[in-house]
């Protein structure tokens, strides 16, 4: 499923900007914005630009955001119970040479109780996708892997300006404009 994925962004890059463009980080902000740090290249030394947003993402958005939190449970089983109390915070993607998914880092925030006044923040460490090798290996499942794939899409739309405030349809006297 990845190599479609790869395949497809080559093809059909979904970015305003010259050739791929690689998320390395995603985190939504308290106020419903969104920071994204990307890079050009998957090369180690390449230069790392950081998108901080003024609108909020959309719904669609933080709803796929949030879906991670499953990625992470897989990772803690002992929490998958409890994981209406957790709010993914950030998600750290690292790329192969071979521009493909390699790895991912969650790092969530977990309530303690349902005031959400006693928060800890929790990290898990960087976790290799699922390849056949990988057998007796902690590793992200295909299904997470997809659900970081559609984050990664979804950042891309944001960077090109796919807000909240664009998505709103402004209705004055019944009639849409």
């Amino acid at each position: 499923m990845a190599t479609a994925t790869v395949e497809k962004e080559k093809t059909n890059d979904s970015t305003n900007t010259n050739g791929m463009i690689f998320i390395q980080k995603v985190k939504l902000n308290n106020d419903g914005t969104a920071k994204i740090s990307y890079k050009k290249s998957t090369d180690l030394f390449a230069e790392e630009s950081t998108f901080t947003g003024k609108d909020q993402v959309t719904e669609e958005f933080k709803k796929a955001f949030q879906s991670t939190v499953r990625g992470f449970t897989s990772c803690i089983p002992r929490l998958a119970p409890e994981a209406s109390k957790i709010t993914m915070n950030c998600i750290k993607l690292v790329y192969g040479k071979d521009e493909f998914l390699q790895s991912a880092l969650y790092s969530v925030k977990y309530a303690f109780n349902e005031a959400n006044n006693a928060v800890i923040n929790i990290s898990t460490p960087l976790l290799p996708i699922y390849k056949e090798e990988f057998e007796n290996t902690f590793c992200i499942s295909g299904k997470d892997e997809e659900a970081l794939h559609e984050v990664i899409r979804l950042a891309k739309a944001y960077l090109n300006g796919e807000t909240k405030t664009k998505q709103m349809s402004l209705i004055v006297d019944n009639t849409k404009n």
